[in-house]
C-alpha cells in the first residue's frame, strides 16, 4: 500500500471500521488499489503495535487512562503482580455523579474480555432522564469482599464526605446487597421488579396448572403494585386463597421475596422512596447492551475494552449536553401555558412532561390528597395532582421551589463544591513532609523500597502489574466441564426463569407431532360462547377468547386487542379517561353524552384494583365511541344489538385495525377473532348525528361489508 492508502486505513481503523468495510473504502477512493483483506488486517496490527510500543498491556492501559484524566484504582493478588480488581471513572462521569447522586443502578455483565472477568457497571440518571455511566470495575470474583472494595472506591468519588446515593437499585445478588449495607448503610437498596416478576412467573409455570397461571400472575402483579399496606394485605390474602392447593409456589413467594424483601419492591413501600421512576435495572442492562455493540466481540484485552467504554462515554456525554441545551432553549407546545411560566428554561423538559401528564388527573382528583395518593411527589419530587389543583384554583403558576433540585440542574459545566471540613483531604503538604522524613531516616534498602512504592504512583505507565494469565472462573461461569449453555448470549449460568422458559418450550416442541407422522383428522372444537351470537355471523367466527370476569372484563379485552396484554386493563381505563377530557374532542363529548358526561367519567374511575361493581363495568354505546376515537380503530360489538363504531373525527384508513368484542351471559365481555372480510353491523344514530364531515368516509369505505350484513339479517327472520 502507498503512504496515502496506509494513512486511510489508519484513519478508518481508529474509528473501529470493520476490515471488510476498510477494504471497500480503499477500492472506492483508490480505484487502482489491489489490496487484499489480509493486508488490511496486517496493517491494523502494525498500527496497534506502533501505538503501544514496548509497553505492556497494563502499562499502556494506564497511559491511556492518565492521558484522558480518568480517576482509577487497582489492586493486585497477594504475592504476585497480577491484577485482581481495577476500577475507573471518566472525569465528567465523576462530575455528573456529584450533580445527580440520588439514584444509582448497579449490575454485573459477562463475556466482555478475553480473561472472562465479570464487568461491574454503575450508572445514574440525569435531570433529562438520560443514563450516564458512573464507573466500571473488572473483578476477580463476585464475593462480598470484592464488591466492598469497588463500592469503597465509588464512595471516594463523592466530593463531600456526607454525600451518598439515596437509592441503589440492583438485582437480588446477596453478596452485592451485603456490600451495600456495609459501605452505604444509609442508602435504600431497591430490587429490580422485572427480574422478580420473571422469576415468580417461572415458578408459577412449574407449580400451577395452566388454567390458573394467568389468574395467579395477575394476583401477584396486584400484590406488587399495591398502593398502601391495607391494599397489600388484601391482595396478598387473595393470592393465598388462590394458591391454597399450591403450597410450593406460595412458600417460594413468601420465603424468597415477600418476607425478606417486601420493602424493596412492593409499591406500598417504594412509592414513599425518591427513586425518580427507577424500579428496574433496565438502565444498566441497556448500558451493557450498548457497550457490547461497541466492543463487537468478547476476546479483546483490557486496552480494547477501555477504548470501547471511552468511545461509548464520549457519545453518551454528547447526548447529555445536547439534552441540557434543549431544556434551556426549546419549549414544547404543551408547556407554553403561563401555568409553567416559572419552570420553562429552569426545569428539564422530562420533568415538565411528567407534570403535564399529572395535570390531566386534576379534573377528577381536584385537591383531595387521599384520592391523589401523591406518588409523583414522594417518588419523583414533582408536584402531584392535588398540589397542581391548588395552584390552578388559586390561579397562580407552579412555583419553581416545589420541583426537586434534581430536575433543576441543567449543566455539567460547574465547579464541584467541597465541604468546609473536606479541604484538608486534598492538602498533601503534611503527607509529603512525613514522606521525606521517613525517607531520610531509612537505610539504603528501605530507601529503595519506599522509592519503588512512590514510583508506582508517580509513574503508573511503568507499572509491573500484568493481566490475569488465564481465564478466571467466576459466579457467572459454567461450573462443569463441557460446552457452554446453548441459546444464551453470555457465557454464564442462565437465570432461573430462563431454565423454566426453555424447558417449557422444549416440552411444547415434544408434544407437537412430527411432520412425517401419520395425520389424523380431528373434529373441530366449537368456540366457547359461539351459540350466544347471531346465527348468520357464526360461520365468520374463528375463535372466542375468554378473559377474567372481575368487572374489568371489557377493558381487559380492549387491552389484549391493543397489545397491552389482558393485565393492561387499568391503562385502558386511564387512557379512555384522558380521551374524555381531550381538548380537541371535548365539545364533541359534551354534545354526545350531554347530561351523562359526568356519569361516563365516573364509570372509568376506580378506587382500587380487583373486582368492580356494575356501575364501573364497560357499557356500550358510550365506551364504544371513546375506544374508536382514542385508538383510531373500528370497534365491532356482537351482542344484542350488534353495533359498529367508527372514529368520529378522522377519515377512512384502508389499514385500520378492527377490534371485535362479544357480550355474553348478559354480564361479560369476550374477545372474538373473526375471519378476514366479515360483515359489519350498522352504526348508531348518534354516530351519524355527531360525527364530523370527514368521518363519513368510514361508511363509504366499508359500505360493501355493511350491505353484506343487511343481506344476511333477513335470513335470520
Amino acid at each position: 500500500m502507498t503512504t496515502d492508502e496506509k494513512q486511510h486505513v489508519a484513519d478508518l481503523a481508529k474509528r473501529h471500521v470493520a476490515p471488510r468495510n476498510i477494504l471497500l473504502s480503499l477500492q472506492d477512493k483508490f480505484p487502482e488499489n489491489v489490496t487484499r483483506i489480509t493486508q488490511v488486517y496486517k496493517h491494523k496490527s502494525v498500527i496497534e503495535k506502533e501505538i503501544r510500543g514496548p509497553r505492556s498491556e497494563i502499562q499502556h492501559l494506564f497511559k491511556l487512562i492518565e492521558d484522558v484524566g480518568y480517576v482509577y484504582w487497582s489492586r493486585k493478588q497477594d504475592d504476585s503482580e497480577v491484577v485482581k480488581e481495577i476500577f475507573w471513572a471518566h472525569p465528567d462521569s465523576v462530575k455528573l455523579l456529584n450533580i445527580f447522586p440520588i439514584v444509582l443502578v448497579m449490575d454485573s455483565t459477562y463475556k466482555k474480555n478475553k480473561y472472562r472477568q465479570p464487568l461491574f457497571e454503575i450508572v445514574g440518571m440525569t435531570s433529562t432522564e438520560l443514563t450516564f455511566a458512573v464507573g466500571f470495575a473488572y473483578m476477580e470474583s463476585e464475593q462480598t469482599e470484592n464488591f466492598c472494595w469497588v463500592l469503597e472506591k465509588l464512595k471516594e468519588l463523592f466530593v463531600k464526605k456526607d454525600m451518598c446515593p439515596q437509592v441503589i437499585l440492583t438485582d437480588r445478588d446477596l453478596a452485592l446487597m451485603k456490600a451495600i449495607e456495609v459501605v452505604f448503610p444509609n442508602s435504600i437498596n431497591l430490587l429490580c421488579r422485572f427480574h422478580i416478576n420473571k422469576n415468580v412467573g417461572a415458578k408459577c409455570k412449574q407449580h400451577v396448572v395452566n388454567d390458573l397461571q394467568k389468574t395467579i400472575d395477575t394476583l401477584w402483579m396486584e400484590v406488587v403494585w399495591a398502593s398502601d399496606e391495607v391494599e397489600y394485605g388484601q391482595r396478598l390474602h387473595q393470592l393465598e386463597q388462590a394458591c391454597v392447593d399450591y403450597s410450593g409456589f406460595i412458600n417460594y413467594v413468601k420465603d424468597t421475596w415477600l418476607t425478606p424483601h417486601t420493602h424493596r419492591f412492593v409499591g406500598a413501600w417504594i412509592n414513599r422512596v425518591l427513586h425518580l421512576g427507577n424500579t428496574t435495572t433496565n438502565r444498566v442492562e441497556s448500558a451493557h447492551w450498548k457497550l457490547k455493540q461497541m466492543l463487537g466481540n468478547s476476546i479483546g484485552d483490557m486496552v480494547k475494552c477501555w477504548e470501547a467504554m471511552n468511545n461509548n462515554l464520549r457519545l453518551q456525554l454528547g447526548n447529555i449536553r445536547a439534552s441540557f441545551q434543549k431544556s434551556f432553549y426549546e419549549v414544547e407546545h404543551a408547556h407554553v401555558s403561563p401555568f409553567y411560566g416559572y419552570l420553562r428554561g429552569s426545569v428539564s423538559r422530562a420533568a415538565l412532561r411528567r407534570i403535564a401528564e399529572e395535570l390531566l388527573r386534576v379534573d377528577y382528583v381536584g385537591t383531595n390528597r387521599q384520592i391523589c395518593g401523591c406518588t409523583l411527589r414522594t417518588s419523583y419530587g414533582l408536584p402531584c395532582a392535588c398540589e397542581l389543583g391548588r395552584y390552578r384554583v388559586g390561579g397562580i403558576p407552579i412555583p419553581i421551589d416545589v420541583v426537586h433540585v434534581h430536575w433543576r440542574k441543567l449543566t455539567m459545566e460547574v465547579e464541584l463544591e467541597i465541604g468546609e471540613d473536606d479541604g484538608s483531604e486534598v492538602d498533601m503538604t503534611a503527607a509529603m513532609d512525613e514522606l521525606w522524613r521517613r525517607f531520610r531516616s531509612l537505610d539504603v534498602i528501605g530507601k529503595r523500597t519506599l522509592r519503588s512504592r512512590v514510583c508506582e504512583l508517580a509513574y503508573p505507565t511503568m507499572t509491573t502489574l500484568c493481566p490475569p494469565p488465564e481465564k478466571i472462573k467466576t459466579k457467572g461461569g459454567v461450573k462443569k466441564k463441557g460446552k457452554k449453555p446453548a441459546d444464551y448470549d453470555v457465557y454464564r449460568d442462565p437465570s432461573y426463569h430462563e431454565y423454566v422458559d426453555k424447558a417449557s418450550q422444549s416440552s411444547q416442541r415434544q408434544s407437537q407431532p412430527s411432520q412425517t407422522s401419520k395425520k389424523f383428522k380431528l373434529s373441530k372444537k366449537q368456540p366457547q360462547f359461539i351459540v350466544q351470537f347471531p346465527n348468520h355471523i357464526r360461520s365468520y367466527i374463528e375463535d372466542v377468547v375468554n378473559v377474567e370476569s372481575d368487572g374489568n372484563c371489557g377493558f381487559r379485552v380492549i387491552a389484549s386487542l391493543h397489545g397491552y396484554g389482558e393485565d393492561g386493563w387499568s391503562m385502558v381505563r386511564r387512557e379512555l379517561g384522558l380521551e374524555l377530557i381531550d381538548k380537541d374532542r371535548s365539545t364533541l363529548y359534551d354534545k354526545l353524552f350531554s347530561n351523562r358526561l359526568s356519569a361516563v367519567r365516573e364509570s372509568l374511575m376506580i378506587e382500587s384494583f380487583g373486582s368492580q361493581p356494575p356501575e364501573k363495568w364497560m357499557s356500550l354505546p358510550d365506551m364504544g365511541y371513546l375506544i374508536a376515537n382514542r385508538y383510531n380503530v373500528v370497534l365491532v360489538c356482537l351482542g344484542n344489538p350488534c353495533i359498529t363504531f367508527f372514529p368520529m373525527t378522522s377519515s377512512h384508513s384502508p389499514n385500520v385495525s378492527i377490534y371485535c368484542i362479544g357480550f355474553v351471559n348478559q354480564n361479560h365481555w369476550v374477545q372474538v377473532n373473526m375471519k378476514e372480510g366479515f360483515p359489519l353491523p350498522p352504526v348508531t344514530l348518534d354516530w351519524k348525528k355527531f360525527r364530523s364531515h370527514i368521518a363519513t368516509t368510514w361508511m363509504l369505505g366499508f359500505a360493501g361489508r355493511m350491505q353484506h350484513w343487511q343481506l344476511l339479517t333477513p335470513v335470520l327472520a
